[in-house]
């Protein structure tokens, strides 16, 4: 009976340890944009992988998830755009894996639905200054603006009728992350501002159509790239495992559901 009960205990204690030694946490650092989209990834990854977390934390921004990644801080990053001539030398490799709408949104005081591309062009220039010009009520304009070289700003400057062609207004708040970008638009009244659709979508905001076309169309024109990056010498083990899962069938839903499209 004594050597039962030891057998069980060592039993139980190896178990214990072996599921000690298979549980992993991998933290993928980097930008705001579609940080929801990634964290939907990983959750999914987990539920296929049990013992292993996916941590997203708190944007540090495009560059300093390619910093992080190239200085061996981190093995794995989250990135909205591609790789920089200067960033070239960290050896990184990018791995796209999904498509995410940029789109324009408003405090839900604002009353308005749908903009062209000119009157956003207006808006964004300073020309129009007045909800009442195009079509809302009379209250002033607050624009919230991205810094120079975002990834929402630069796809819109590539890909946005007009946009490229504007000054940004001077009479603009400036935001350093999707999350505090849509957190500011939810509870400034009568603000405008861009970013991710999958970032939006989670906020009290309302997403806007631009001349009556939605985010969600297959058609829609304004989207950036989702990609992970990494060193070809940390691709093993669990890291290999979730940017396969990423860019397999396996991670679409997840992917879908938080308001992405899968590569």
């Amino acid at each position: 009976m004594k050597k039962s009960m030891v057998g069980l205990a060592v039993s139980v204690l190896c178990l214990f340890f072996s599921g000690q030694v298979q549980a992993e946490e991998i933290t993928i650092v980097g930008t705001g944009s579609g940080s929801s989209v990634i964290e939907a990834v990983g959750k999914a990854f987990s539920q296929n992988n049990p013992g292993v977390t996916v941590v997203v934390p708190k944007s540090i921004g495009s560059g300093g998830g390619m910093k992080a990644v190239g200085t061996d801080k981190n093995v794995i990053g989250r990135v909205a755009r591609g790789i920089k001539d200067k960033e070239k030398p960290y050896g990184l490799t990018y791995f796209p894996y999904a498509k995410n709408p940029i789109v324009f949104f408003v405090n839900k005081s604002v009353g308005i639905k749908d903009l062209t591309t000119q009157q956003i062009c207006d808006i964004y220039s300073g020309k129009v200054t007045n909800w009442k010009d195009v079509g809302g009520k009379d209250a002033k304009i607050r624009v919230i603006r991205r810094e120079d070289g975002d990834s929402s700003l630069s796809v819109l400057l590539e890909s946005f009728p007009g946009f490229a062609d504007i000054t940004l207004t001077s009479k603009s708040k400036t935001t350093l992350s999707d999350p505090s970008t849509c957190e500011l638009a939810e509870k400034k009244a009568d603000t405008i501002a861009f970013g991710t659709y999958a970032n939006a979508r989670n906020f009290g905001v309302e997403i806007l159509t631009i001349e009556g076309k939605l985010a969600t169309d297959s058609d829609y024109p304004y989207a950036g790239t989702l990609a992970l990056i990494f060193k070809e010498k940390n691709k093993s083990g669990n890291i290999k495992n979730l940017v396969e899962f990423a860019s397999s069938p396996s991670s679409h839903d997840a992917i879908k559901q938080a308001g992405a499209t899968p590569l």
